[in-house]
């Protein structure tokens, strides 16, 4: 009898351990996967980084804000402090700039810190597919990494200084950790766990304040939505979240600035509700959305139909029985519901669309998987549809990386070597302004009476900022010039269009003001 009993033991024992090793082999094989998703983003990143977008306006604003705190100095812009924004990922760039020495203009700065968003971004995809792994298994987190590594748009944002993409990183990396805890008992592990989510959503609000909607809301929603989180774990969460945002008030406080950020702050939250419309789709010299969204559709298609997807997603996620699922979808619902608001009502922003895409391929897969089980016909018709989808993502992502698209510093950079150091150019969208300047020499003229009266010899243009309203010059002075003057350098972009170097003739110009032609700018205090 006891030769029986240690015979099963031995054999219990002996599966328990092949089990241990096999759960160990699975993981091993996990982490690879996941290393060469995480391989496949950082490629697609860094491929092309200085090159695959045009400077962009924000990009050179955050190098400067940046810069100012690498030097010690609290953030401001034209003399005014700046609390638009809350400083966390100007801070995060600060550092790097103080460790690694950067130096340059604004717009040098920029693109050399374009490589910390090309990192973080690589790291955002292995997250998506731990989140994912976690939540359907390793065949569709691999799919959604590879989709998310490659897709157009969010490449877009990682290959610029934004700040959405370390924000999001952080919302990604803080449901990671509330999904691992909500499967441990109470513990001094869950605790722990509860303190670390807590602190993460927090950089992502101390990094964008917006990402709260994205964090704290479906947190909260989640304690009533089936009691999918315990209230008391929400409660600790919330807590901890607040602290990095206090800290960064309490800086402002003791620099006596409360009213400027309390004053910024309002506008800023009045611009997100739509209240105030300055930019975006929805403001009165915009280019229509669905206009833009045609133009566009054969660079990010693939990113559309997420942005799309992902309200439906997360409304099917958060149905299903399982709690970490639920919470994922209430992320993801959220999450979209945000952004459809933004599109017909708020301060509609191609960047708003960056969290998005980063919930709908989180909860996309767990739907799928979910509607399968419900559903097992439609399996063959999932399976083409998502291999249609990385396959498509992946085109895509190569297109976009591939192409060259830095036409204002290669307009800077011709300028700077070609035209004499005593050359007057006149400057005529927002974005030059804030990249090329201070030259001597270059200067904001975006009307021919200005360019008249301060005896400007040449004009740097941008075809589609000027074209869609977004410049100072107004469209009739893009006219004017292709009609009047000549281009010695031209440079055609995706996103600018042509960039124009015109060098003016300096009697059409003085008889086109003598006769009262003078196309006044169509916006700021500009002759």
């Amino acid at each position: 009898m006891n030769s029986l009993y240690q015979l099963h033991v031995n054999a219990s024992g002996g599966r328990a351990r092949r089990s241990a090793h096999a759960s160990q082999r699975a993981l091993r094989g996990h982490l690879w996967v996941a290393a060469l998703v995480g391989l496949l983003a950082t490629l697609f990143r860094v491929f092309g980084v200085q090159r695959a977008n045009d400077v962009f306006i924000d990009e050179v604003t955050y190098a400067d804000v940046a810069r100012q705190i690498a030097d010690g100095h609290m953030p401001s812009i034209l003399g005014t402090p700046f609390f638009l924004h809350p400083p966390g990922s100007y801070a995060l760039n600060a550092l790097v700039i103080r460790v690694l020495g950067l130096q340059g203009n604004s717009t040098d700065l920029a693109l050399q810190l374009r490589w910390v968003n090309s990192v973080l971004g690589a790291v955002a995809v292995v997250v998506c597919f731990l989140l994912v792994r976690r939540l359907v298994g390793v065949g569709p987190a691999a799919v959604a990494g590879v989709i998310l590594a490659s897709d157009p748009f969010v490449l877009r944002m990682d290959g610029r200084l934004m700040m959405e993409t370390p924000a999001g990183l952080a919302v990604l990396s803080g449901w990671l950790l509330v999904l691992l805890l909500l499967d441990r008992k109470s513990g001094r592990t869950r605790l722990w766990l509860e303190i670390s989510a807590g602190l993460v959503f927090g950089l992502a609000i101390v990094m964008k304040d917006m990402t709260a909607v994205f964090t704290v809301v479906p947190l909260l929603a989640a304690v009533v939505w089936r009691r999918t989180v315990p209230l008391q774990t929400a409660l600790r969460i919330l807590a901890c979240s607040t602290v990095p945002y206090l800290v960064y008030l309490g800086l402002i406080a003791a620099s006596g600035l409360i009213p400027q950020f309390v004053e910024q702050k309002s506008v800023g939250v009045l611009r997100m509700m739509g209240v105030v419309q300055m930019t975006g789709f929805n403001s009165v010299h915009s280019v229509s959305l669905a206009d833009r969204l045609i133009d566009l559709a054969g660079r990010f298609g693939t990113s559309y139909l997420l942005l799309g997807l992902s309200v439906v997603a997360g409304a099917v996620t958060a149905m299903s029985p399982l709690v970490e699922r639920r919470a994922i979808g209430l992320f993801s619902l959220f999450t979209g519901l945000v952004g459809i608001y933004s599109v017909f009502f708020g301060a509609a922003e191609e960047q708003f669309g960056y969290c998005v895409v980063l919930s709908a391929l989180v909860s996309v897969p767990v739907a799928a998987v979910m509607v399968v089980k419900w559903r097992p016909r439609l399996r063959a018709p999932v399976m083409a549809a998502a291999a249609i989808m990385t396959i498509l993502s992946l085109f895509l992502g190569v297109q976009a990386r591939s192409v060259v698209d830095d036409g204002l510093v290669r307009a800077r950079d011709w300028m700077n070597a070609e035209l004499p150091m005593s050359s007057k150019v006149g400057l005529t969208s927002v974005t030059a302004e804030f990249a090329l300047m201070p030259h001597e020499g270059w200067e904001v003229l975006p009307s021919l009476q200005s360019l008249h009266d301060r005896e400007a010899q040449y004009v740097l243009t941008q075809g589609r900022q000027l074209s869609e309203g977004y410049g100072f010059a107004a469209p009739e002075f893009l006219d004017w010039l292709q009609d009047n003057a000549q281009a010695v350098f031209t440079f055609r972009g995706p996103t600018s269009g042509d960039t124009v170097v015109w060098q003016l003739d300096r009697a059409k110009l003085d008889a086109a003001v003598a006769g009262g032609l003078s196309v006044p700018p169509v916006t700021g205090g500009y002759p």
